[in-house]
Parts: structure tokens; C-alpha cells; sequence
């Protein structure tokens, strides 16, 4: 198996690899639980790997703090990873964090989030459907060729929250550039769930670097995907 950090190319992962979460949010941003509360889920659904990964801008001012709890946390069953998620902030790939939280962390996810239009950053509901998916196929592929994040957090998401669709061949552009950059693709639960088997043939064409997250803001959100793919390939 072919492994980079806690990432595995596509082609490699099997259902046991899908027992990580590397995308979760606590009460540090705008997650429900506390880290304390998101350790002791992760352990009982049997979890190996997980990764706290709050919102940051780059003047968050709390990520010592943060730090410091996550490491005091001393559990011999579960790797935790200190990480966060910031904003992909420009159309030159920049994301919305400082290079003093970047240093403190093991893990660094940028994301599609609110769109920098002109001077304003647009909702995405405030877009048409066809403006709403260029634009984040566009600030997805520069934030991946700028190389400046390890994961691009919940490709598509902000088109398929709002809108209900992402084009299969702009998934596909991303899925290529992300090959070609050493990115990691996330397969998100919250996003990619009911569109995980149209994806699949794409991803085992270009073979990227993978993770799997879930965006969680309470428990029942955390690690879901062991429970999609052994559902779907029969396992269980």
C-alpha cells in the first residue's frame, strides 16, 4: 500500500482504511461537541485515525489553545491529528490562514466556502446554478496548483448544497489536477455520499490521493463513511 501522511492513493484503500475521519469540527468554531466529546465518539465507534480540524482565518487568535488541548489528550487506540480548515480566499489559490497556525499544524485542508467576487465574498445561493460551479471549479483548481494545502476539503460541496449538483467533468478536472499535484481529494460523507459510484470510475481512472472525512459538527456525523462503503459493497 502506497502511503503519504495518513493518505493512500485510491486505488489502494480498502473498507478497513475508511475507519479515519480527517475532517471534524468542535466547539473551538462552530462544531457542536468538544474535543473531549469528539475523542470518546471516535473511540467507541472504533475509529483508528481522526483529525480536529476547526475554521481558522488568518487572525484566528485561539489555535495555541487548541493545540494545547488536543495534546494533552493522551489515548493509546486513536491517532489524533491537529488540523484545520480555512477558506481558499482567491483566484490565485491563497487560502485564509496565517503561516503561524500553518506551522502549529499536522494537517491543513482548504476549502470553497463564501466566493471572492470583487470586493465582497458572495454566498453561493446568491449565484445561478452554472456561475455557482465555474466558480468553484475555478478556486479549486488554483488552490491546487498553489500547493499550499495537503486535502481540497468537500470538492463540489458548495454547488452541491445549494444547488443539489456539480458537473461530473468538472469533478473529473479536479480529480485530474489533484493526481497531477499530489492533493489530496477528499471523499466527504456530508457531500459525496450519493454521488460516491459515479465518482468511483474517475478516481480509479486518475488515481489521487484520497481521505475521508465527514465535515462533522456533532457525533453522529463522525467517521460515517466504514458505514456507507461496507453498506454498498455488501460487507455488512
Amino acid at each position: 500500500m502506497e502511503i503519504v501522511g495518513h493518505h493512500i492513493r485510491f486505488n489502494a484503500f480498502n473498507i478497513s482504511d475508511t475507519y479515519t475521519d480527517l475532517h471534524i469540527h468542535s466547539t473551538w468554531s462552530d462544531g457542536i461537541n468538544s474535543i473531549v466529546e469528539i475523542v470518546q465518539g471516535a473511540r467507541i465507534k472504533n475509529l483508528r485515525i481522526i483529525a480536529i480540524t476547526d475554521h481558522v482565518r488568518r487572525k484566528s487568535t485561539y489555535f495555541t489553545g487548541y493545540c494545547d488541548e488536543i495534546r494533552k489528550i493522551g489515548v493509546s487506540d486513536l491517532s489524533i491529528l491537529i488540523g484545520f480548515e480555512a477558506k481558499i480566499k482567491n483566484f490565485q489559490g491563497n487560502l485564509d490562514v496565517s503561516s503561524k497556525v500553518r506551522k502549529m499544524s499536522d494537517l491543513q485542508i482548504g476549502s470553497v466556502h463564501r466566493f471572492p467576487l470583487g470586493r465582497k465574498l458572495i454566498s453561493p445561493k446568491d449565484l445561478s446554478k452554472r456561475i455557482c460551479q465555474e466558480v468553484e471549479l475555478e478556486l479549486s483548481v488554483a488552490a491546487i496548483k498553489k500547493q499550499q494545502m495537503d486535502i481540497l476539503g468537500h470538492p463540489g460541496g458548495m454547488s452541491l448544497k445549494e444547488f443539489g449538483e456539480f458537473p461530473m467533468e468538472f469533478f473529473r478536472e479536479i480529480i485530474v489536477e489533484c493526481s497531477r499535484n499530489d492533493i489530496i481529494f477528499e471523499l466527504n460523507s456530508a457531500y459525496h455520499a450519493a454521488i460516491y459510484w459515479d465518482l468511483q470510475p474517475m478516481l480509479q481512472e486518475h488515481n489521487p490521493y484520497v481521505s475521508f472525512g465527514s465535515d462533522a459538527h456533532t457525533l453522529e456525523e463522525i467517521g460515517k463513511w466504514s458505514t456507507i462503503l461496507r453498506q454498498g459493497s455488501g460487507a455488512c
